[in-house]
């Protein structure tokens, strides 16, 4: 068992104090950070902005990228091996599992997990990757439309539940129809929320008081939905 935090959405400011408290879970004072930009394609924007962020939160910070760099599996393996935190970047969550199938990063990263090496956070895509499946817009990537929602299958499988980040958002609330695919629950986080799971513990925090977080389940043709409730931090 080991250590994941999964951001449902929000940006750099307004997530700061989540970011912040998987950094505590890393119990390291001045933590190493890997940002694993695939979803965004390795987006050099988005690098040098996590790159700010988490040097003014007192981190180390590298990147690992798949898209835009050939990394060796040694040197894949030495930027993985050097993390306190893994921080996996929001995108495109289709193209990155199937980037992260053809380097065996999805093993790596479960590996990671069961030997509980390093904290696993992310956000958006970054968060859906560590479920069985979730509600994504990568349809808008791969197909060129916009605000097409689709399922992203095949992922981790950590958690087997179907999840949702971004509930708060126009079209997010497609999930609960799209959910009655699946048997399986649902998580569905709005913005500025996280999943937190802490080797056998299992909580919900929020950086802002408003926002809200539902276990969801499609049961014959209705649609249960329970809020749940959130940890100090």
């Amino acid at each position: 068992m080991g250590r994941i935090v999964a951001i449902a959405g929000g940006d750099l400011v307004s997530t700061r104090q989540i970011n912040t408290y998987a950094i505590r879970l890393s119990n390291k004072r001045n933590a190493n950070v890997l940002f694993v930009g695939t979803a965004s394609h390795d987006a050099k924007g988005y690098i040098e902005s996590i790159a700010e962020e988490y040097t003014f939160l007192g981190c180390n910070i590298k990147n690992l990228c798949l898209v835009t760099d050939v990394c060796s599996d040694d040197e894949t393996d030495g930027l993985l091996s050097w993390a306190d935190v893994i921080y996996v970047g929001g995108g495109d969550t289709v193209f990155m599992m199937q980037t992260w199938r053809k380097f065996h990063l999805d093993e790596k990263l479960k590996r990671i997990y069961e030997r509980d090496t390093a904290v696993l956070t992310g956000i958006s895509a970054g968060a859906i990757c560590w479920f069985n499946c979730g509600h994504s817009d990568s349809g808008a990537f791969q197909n060129g439309e916009s605000r097409k929602y689709c399922w992203a299958n095949d992922m981790l499988d950590i958690f087997h539940i179907a999840y949702c980040p971004h509930y708060n958002e126009e079209g997010r609330d497609t999930f609960d129809i799209m959910l009655k695919q699946k048997n399986m629950p649902g998580l569905a986080m709005e913005n500025n929320t996280a999943f937190v799971y802490d080797n056998g513990s299992q909580y919900f925090i929020r950086s802002t008081s408003a926002a809200k977080a539902f276990f969801i389940r499609a049961k014959d043709d209705l649609i249960e939905k329970k809020e749940v409730s959130f940890e100090e931090i």
